[in-house]
């Protein structure tokens, strides 16, 4: 796996390297270091994250960073025994083998982690990754999609809006839009939350945590008419609000194949779009039509202030270009 596909793999909120809770008090199943091996402090953390119900990627992420971290030193090593310049040789080394500073600092933050938890846990006295600054990654902003690209999409979609399915697909794509959900959430997203009379759904979001999510009047008319259609379907076996013709939950591959279908018409294959593109777009645009960067994140679900923040600073950068050339004294003749 190259370092690129490794940044992606391991693209995550910051809350899911943050150590799992304990289960007990101190003078509970306290864990004596001295008598536990690196393999079995490991496979204890692993444990109570599967048992607190961090997400299959979170784990995953558990099993290949300390996987490969159980590599370079041996299984068999006491944790105490592990220092500060054992980490900083471990996360050199992953340089050296040309994994990108963005996945090493994944690794950093999962070792952080790991071992925040050893010392609640009694494993250990001290954390050694906290005597080490996290690597430093440049500063990308997400993906997004310009205007001109988002109404190619919506004009594209809109000519199908006469079949069944192509009405379904218009409306995902405006939902997508104008919401913002996670693919996840949107594919989970019950008919039983969704509240056209408050204009909101609610989801389940990352960890497990239920939010509400609004839309708009554009977005409620088209939910509105889409439910009607919804109901030709004679065999409806699923609860969600978008089905297949089938009657059945749409599944990951079927919405992904639907938005590719659509940018392949719109002829835009030379630009990047998927769910979480237009994830990132819906954010862009929230923030250009003045919404805050508090209810930015309430909206989208993030643990992290500064990822809201991100999208305000995204939102000044094009004002500052839209400016430049739009500038009244600079225009005059």
């Amino acid at each position: 796996m190259n370092s690129t596909n490794q940044a992606r793999v391991f693209a995550a909120e910051e809350d899911y390297f943050q150590p799992p809770k304990r289960e007990n008090s101190p003078n509970q199943n306290s864990v004596d270091g001295e008598k536990h091996t690196l393999t079995e402090a490991i496979d204890d953390f692993k444990l109570r994250g599967k048992v607190e119900g961090r997400a299959d990627k979170t784990l995953q992420q558990y099993d290949y960073v300390l996987g490969r971290f159980s590599e370079k030193f041996s299984g068999d090593r006491n944790p105490n025994s592990l220092g500060a310049k054992d980490i900083r040789e471990h996360l050199a080394y992953l340089m050296d083998d040309g994994l990108a500073n963005t996945s090493v600092a994944i690794h950093y933050r999962v070792l952080r982690a790991f071992f925040n938890w050893l010392v609640s846990e009694d494993y250990i006295s001290e954390s050694p990754v906290n005597k080490i600054n996290e690597p430093k990654t440049p500063d990308k902003f997400p993906k997004t999609l310009g205007q001109d690209e988002v109404e190619k999409l919506l004009n594209t979609a809109r000519n199908w809006r006469r079949t069944w399915a192509g009405y379904r697909n218009f409306t995902m794509l405006v939902t997508f839009l104008d919401t913002g959900l996670r693919l996840k959430e949107f594919l989970h997203a019950k008919l039983e939350n969704l509240d056209l009379e408050q204009r909101s759904i609610k989801v389940e979001g990352k960890g497990t945590k239920d939010r509400r999510v609004y839309f708009g009047k554009n977005n409620y008319r088209c939910l509105r008419h889409w439910l009607k259609m919804r109901q030709e379907i004679e065999n409806i076996i699923d609860e969600t609000i978008f089905i297949s013709q089938n009657g059945d939950k749409l599944k990951r591959r079927h919405v992904q194949h639907i938005i590719s279908r659509i940018q392949k018409e719109a002829g835009l294959e030379d630009v990047q779009v998927s769910p979480h593109v237009l994830r990132h777009t819906a954010a862009t645009l929230a923030v250009q039509n003045g919404l805050d960067a508090f209810s930015l994140k309430r909206q989208f679900g993030w643990e992290q202030m500064e990822t809201a923040l991100k999208y305000v600073h995204m939102s000044n950068k094009a004002l500052q270009e839209s400016y430049r050339s739009s500038s009244p004294m600079d225009n005059l003749t």
